[in-house]
């Protein structure tokens, strides 16, 4: 119950001063096996990419995200969790689901509200960015596997909008290439995205993929700092936005 209070109190610390961060769409994560854990990230993008395709042409960003994860009590491998995103103060996500473990991974179901102060569309931007934007998903993900692949479908209420989404990842020994005390994570995943006609958009529809490479170090006992690079493409036929995207990161993550 310590435990519990202390992450409670680290949670609203670390809500209220991450109020600038990153990156929509939740990624899978383990369930905890305390009652109640906290976990954080800082990160500087190069560029905005959000599904394959480049949101801004601003230079650089800011993202932050936290996560509370609350075992529900009597239900064994069956977590709730809450999370924030944040990008520059103008994109965030509130996400709220449900994450139960089996032997072979976890299913994970939940809603998100995606908010944006610049509202973008296609004809003017070459994406639909709506200042609120509210979807339902549901993932598979296996633990026990080669690459621990994982599959996600999302849809959008208000833009009409299915997407499906595959990734997988590897992670290496850096003592294999003279990284000592480091970690090398290669990950990739592809997408399908296919909105029909709505009060905010035409019918589109695209593929993409995307990779990315980081060499990551553990802290002591503290925070995971990491470094990377990351590429996307996109087969939309959008002028603004259409083909490949090449950027950086650097990064630190926090579990209390």
């Amino acid at each position: 119950m310590k435990n519990s209070l202390t992450a409670l109190a680290l949670a609203v610390f670390v809500a209220g001063g991450q109020a600038q961060e990153a990156a929509p769409a939740p990624a899978p994560v383990s369930a905890s096996t305390q009652d109640l854990s906290l976990r954080g990230a800082i990160v500087w993008q190069g560029k905005n990419v959000f599904r394959g395709i480049e949101r801004s042409d601003t230079q650089g960003l800011i993202q932050s995200s936290v996560t509370l994860d609350y075992s529900a009590p009597g239900l064994s491998g069956v977590s709730i969790y809450g999370s924030f995103y944040n990008a520059d103060s103008v994109e965030r996500t509130y996400a709220v689901g449900l994450r139960r473990d089996f032997s072979f991974g976890e299913i994970d179901v939940g809603h998100q509200r995606l908010t944006a102060t610049t509202v973008r569309t296609i004809a003017t931007h070459g994406v639909t960015q709506i200042d609120s934007n509210r979807e339902v998903y549901a993932g598979l993900s296996l633990s026990n596997v080669a690459l621990k692949p994982s599959t996600y479908v999302y849809y959008s209420t208000e833009l009409q909008q299915f997407t499906v989404e595959v990734a997988g990842s590897k992670t290496f020994a850096g003592s294999n290439v003279g990284l000592t005390g480091c970690d090398i994570i290669v990950k990739g995943y592809a997408g399908l995205s296919d909105a029909s006609t709505s009060v905010y958009a035409t019918k589109n529809a695209y593929r993409y993929l995307g990779a990315s490479l980081d060499v990551t170090r553990q802290v002591g006992r503290g925070p995971e700092l990491g470094a990377g690079v990351s590429w996307a493409h996109n087969s939309d036929r959008q002028l603004l936005t259409a083909g490949s995207i090449f950027w950086g990161r650097v990064y630190a993550k926090f579990i209390f």
